[in-house]
């Protein structure tokens, strides 16, 4: 199974791998190179050592008569001791017998190597390595020369191996305590890297930075408010369609400060004051725009810009009165109102006609028939608001020549307890339905029967009518179908979301030029 990472260890380890990685580069090509150097350093001091040597008054006399009385030997025993890099010194003649040693017990004896040869034989100063009587060891040679440049011997000078791979394993152990040292403080600062960043991209791992970003984008799409952020010195960094329709504006404005793009906008007010501004209205482009503006505040508690979103009043107005019921419930009122002023109009005409006895008669019919309609009602449904609807309903339907009537099997207390808007938007939306239905059709005999009844602890609500039907009953609760030209398809989708909410039973019968029975039934309120 492939490891998964998080951010802030995916920064560490990075930061630490380049961090050793550059480190060990830089400090092991620095190591050689001073390795190299101090090797080139030896090996010219090592040659200095012998050039000088060998030009000696004591060395050359010495060898030239053959006999020496040890003062080469005191020559070289001193040499060497004020020399702290050269382990061995030799002074020797052509022949190679040794006129000075390191050792002075070696005094006397033949040179052992054979590596001396190119500065008896050539008269050449060079540097070799090889064995000798005190281990191997990198060697300088030069000539011992007379006054007429004869060769009469040889100057060795040399520095054991053993101390030249000292020297090079005290510069490997340096080498490897500051790359240690280097890794210690970059795995430090990785640490406090990596911690940083993921405070300041708030400890979200760049997969959910992704999924916001996608998710914010998709809400600004759906969202039917306009959306307009800006930062702190006030430019706008996002706006949404909604927002551009609103504003009418054709291009992008991100970037640009939000008192060119919209002047009315409180969000700069915001931005001084750090307090929200709510419920604020614009008049933009003969429209009504309600607005919220409010602070971006950060996790440290600092104001980093501003967020304002707005909608339609008139917009907002109607869904409010679409939801609650209460447009229903004014529709059937003016409809009464509207009903009586008729009847008024009628009888004021009887008078000026001077038919006293057909101005009472008529007024005797219309009393009568409004009392039994306003009778039955009240006698079963105990509810006012129901009932206020059912009594407006009623008369809308007088007045387009629909027969309403209410099933004899109708008694409403609200026994259940059920939310009256509730009640008004699935009985509302149901008779207007039908009463839209009924008055779009030609024929003669128009019928509406609503039957409301909430005994034996069940809500039966049914509204049945005589109009053509539905071919197709599947999506008439979908959020946005509409048949009826102006609607927004709001209604049915609204029932349907009251019933679940008490999770009732949602039925529609209905036969394509026979008629439609729309039920809803709940057993007990739950919501």
């Amino acid at each position: 199974m492939r490891l998964k990472l998080k951010l802030a260890q995916k920064i560490s380890l990075l930061v630490i791998v380049l961090i050793i990685f550059s480190i060990g580069i830089s400090v092991t090509i620095s190591g050689q190179w001073y390795i190299q150097r101090m090797e080139d350093n030896l090996e010219q001091n090592t040659l200095n050592v012998v050039k000088i040597t060998a030009l000696s008054p004591i060395i050359i006399e010495g060898i030239a008569s053959g006999k020496d009385d040890g003062s080469i030997q005191t020559f070289i025993e001193k040499t060497q001791q004020s020399l702290e890099q050269i382990d061995v010194m030799v002074v020797a003649d052509k022949n190679g017998i040794r006129y000075g040693h390191t050792k002075s017990d070696r005094v006397g004896e033949m040179f052992s190597a054979e590596d001396n040869d190119r500065a008896v034989l050539y008269g050449e100063t060079y540097v070799s390595v090889g064995p000798g009587t005190l281990g191997d060891s990198m060697r300088a040679f030069t000539p011992i020369l007379d006054a007429d440049g004869t060769i009469l011997g040889f100057v060795m000078a040399g520095t054991l191996l053993d101390s030249i791979v000292v020297a090079k394993q005290v510069i490997y152990f340096m080498t490897l305590l500051f790359i240690l040292a280097g890794s210690g403080v970059g795995i430090l600062g990785a640490l406090f890297l990596s911690h940083f960043v993921k405070k300041s991209l708030l400890n979200y791992e760049p997969e959910d930075i992704a999924r916001l970003y996608l998710e914010n984008q998709g809400i600004l799409a759906a969202v039917h408010e306009g959306v307009i952020a800006i930062d702190q010195n006030a430019k706008i960094t996002l706006i949404n369609d909604t927002a551009r329709q609103y504003l009418m504006l054709k291009e992008n404005c991100i970037g640009q400060p939000i008192q060119e793009v919209f002047p009315l906008s409180k969000l700069p007010e915001v931005l001084e004051s750090g307090e929200p501004a709510l419920n604020v209205q614009y008049a933009l482009n003969e429209r009504i725009v309600v607005s919220n503006n409010v602070p971006i505040i950060n996790d440290k508690h600092i104001q980093v810009g501003g967020v304002s979103s707005f909608r339609d009043q008139t917009e907002m107005t109607k869904l409010a009165e679409e939801m609650t019921g209460v447009k229903k419930i004014v529709d059937s009122l003016r409809a009464t109102t509207h009903e009586f002023k008729n009847k008024l109009h009628v009888i004021l005409g009887f008078i000026e006609m001077d038919q006293k006895a057909a101005a009472k008669e008529y007024i005797g019919n219309i009393n009568n028939e409004l009392q039994e309609t306003i009778s039955v009602i009240l006698n079963n449904i105990h509810e006012p608001t129901i009932a206020a609807l059912l009594i407006g309903k009623s008369q809308r339907c007088h007045e387009l020549k629909i027969q309403w009537t209410l099933d004899e099997n109708s008694f409403f207390s609200n026994s259940l307890d059920i939310n009256v808007n509730s009640l008004v938007i699935m009985l509302g939306n149901f008779i207007d339905n039908a009463m839209d239905e009924l008055d779009t059709c030609s024929q003669s005999n128009k019928l509406i029967e609503v039957l409301i009844n909430d005994e034996a602890d069940r809500l039966i609500l049914q509204v049945k009518d005589n109009g053509r039907g539905i071919k197709d009953s599947s999506p008439l609760f979908e959020k946005g179908f509409t048949s009826k030209e102006g609607s927004r398809g709001y209604g049915l989708y609204l029932v349907k979301e009251q019933v679940d909410a008490y999770q009732g039973k949602l039925m529609v019968d209905s036969a394509f030029g026979k008629g439609s029975c729309f039920r809803i039934e709940i057993e007990g309120a739950r919501k």
